[in-house]
C-alpha cells in the first residue's frame, strides 16, 4: 500500500483488504453510511465484502442527470432516518458523480460530516475523488452548487477498474491526460510510451497523476491562482456537457473534456500562446488515446448560453486556462469571442472526420 499524505485528505493506493477496514474503525464512528449509485451497489460494493457489511446504504441512480439537490434530499432523509450525527462517517463509494454528491451531501448534513471516498471509476482515481470539491448540478449547469471540503481520506484500489466498460476507461483517461498537458512533461512521456489503453500499468499511472493533482490542489485549495490551471479543458468541455445534458444522447464528462481540449488547445494555438509543434503533439497524443466522439456539434451561438453561465466567470469575463507548451498552463486568459468561434468551428470539421 502506498500512502501520499495531503492536507486536503490523505490518499491510499493499494488493496482495500490492506487496512481500509482498520482506518475505518480508527475514525470511532456512531454510524458509517455508504451511499453509491446502483451501477456501483451491484458491481462494485460486494467487492468490499465484511468492510460494508454493517453500514446502512443509500443506493442513488446513476447519471450525471442525478448529480442534484433532489438526490440529497433523499440521502439527507435516509441519515435523519438512520440516525446519523456529527460523529457519523458516510463512505462515497462510486465514481465522480457518487464523490461530488456524497461530499456535498455530507458537508451540508448537520454543517458537516466526516466522509471517505472509495472511487470506482477511472475517472474519479484520477480527478474527482483528490482535491476537496465537492457539488451538484443546477439549472443544467455543471457543479453550480458546491462547497471545498476535504474527505477524511480517499482509498484507491485498481481493482475496481475491471468492473468498467472499455469507454468508461477512456473517459476517465481523458483527466490523466489533462494532468500531462498542464503540468508534466514526465506523465506527458509516458502517456507516449502506451501503445494501447488496455496495456497501461494502472499503479504506476495513477502514483505519478496523483502527485500532480495533489501538489496543485494543496498550493492553492480555494482555487485563486495556479488550481485553476485544473479546468484546461473545462470551460469549453462543460459548455458542451450542459448543452447534451437533457438531450437524447447525453454527452459523458471524459467526452466533454476531452473534446473541450482539442478546442481549448486550438485556441491556445490561434491566439499565438502554443506554437504549433506541441498543439499537434497534443492534438496526436488525444486522439490515440482519447477516441473523441464523431459527434454533430453545437454552433458558437448555440453554446453561448452555457458559456456564459461558466461558474469560474468573474466581472462578466470568462479567463481560459491554456497551455503555452507541454507541461505548463496558464490561467485567467481573456480572449475573444471570435477567436472561441473559430475554434469550435475548427472543432466541428475535427470531430466529423
Amino acid at each position: 500500500m502506498n500512502v501520499f499524505p495531503s492536507t486536503l485528505g490523505d490518499l491510499y493506493i493499494g488493496s482495500i483488504h490492506d487496512g481500509l477496514q482498520n482506518h475505518i474503525d480508527s475514525h470511532g464512528a456512531s454510524l458509517v453510511y455508504l451511499i453509491a449509485d446502483d451501477h456501483t451497489a451491484d458491481l462494485c460494493v460486494p467487492l468490499l465484502g465484511s468492510i460494508v457489511s454493517k453500514a446502512h446504504c443509500s443506493i442513488i441512480p446513476s447519471g450525471e442527470a442525478n448529480k442534484s439537490i433532489e438526490s440529497c434530499q433523499q440521502i439527507w432523509s435516509q441519515l435523519v432516518k438512520a440516525g446519523a450525527d456529527r460523529s457519523s462517517l458516510i463512505l462515497n463509494v462510486g465514481g465522480g458523480m457518487v464523490c461530488d454528491l456524497g461530499g456535498f451531501a455530507a458537508s451540508c448534513y448537520q454543517r458537516g460530516i466526516r466522509f471517505g471516498h472509495i472511487p470506482t471509476s477511472l475517472l474519479a482515481m484520477a480527478d474527482a475523488a483528490i482535491g476537496g470539491k465537492t457539488g451538484v448540478n443546477f439549472g443544467g449547469f455543471k457543479n453550480y452548487i458546491g462547497r471545498f471540503e476535504k474527505p477524511s481520506f480517499i482509498w484507491i484500489d485498481p481493482v475496481f477498474l475491471n468492473t468498467l466498460p472499455p469507454r468508461e476507461m477512456v473517459d476517465g483517461m481523458a483527466e490523466i491526460v489533462k494532468h500531462a498537458i498542464i503540468g508534466s512533461s514526465d506523465l506527458w512521456n509516458m502517456l507516449n510510451r502506451v501503445e494501447h489503453i488496455s496495456g497501461i500499468d494502472w499503479m504506476n499511472i495513477l502514483k505519478t497523476n496523483t502527485t500532480i493533482k495533489q501538489h496543485i490542489t494543496e498550493a492553492d485549495p480555494l482555487e485563486k491562482g495556479i488550481r485553476k490551471t485544473l479546468n484546461f479543458g473545462h470551460t469549453i468541455g462543460h459548455a458542451l456537457e450542459s448543452h447534451f445534458m437533457n438531450t437524447d444522447h447525453p454527452m459523458s464528462h471524459g467526452q466533454a473534456v476531452t473534446l473541450g481540449m482539442l478546442a481549448e488547445s486550438k485556441l491556445a494555438n490561434l491566439t499565438g500562446l502554443m506554437g504549433n509543434e506541441d498543439f499537434e503533439r497534443i492534438i496526436g497524443l488525444i486522439g490515440q488515446l482519447l477516441s473523441p466522439s464523431e459527434v454533430t456539434l453545437p454552433s458558437f451561438e448555440e453554446l453561448q448560453y452555457w458559456l456564459a453561465g461558466d461558474k469560474k466567470k468573474s466581472m462578466g469575463r470568462i479567463g481560459y486556462s491554456l497551455p503555452d507548451r507541454i507541461g505548463s498552463c496558464g490561467w485567467d486568459i481573456y480572449v475573444k469571442e471570435n477567436e472561441v468561434a473559430d475554434s469550435l468551428h475548427w472543432l466541428g470539421t475535427y470531430a466529423r472526420t
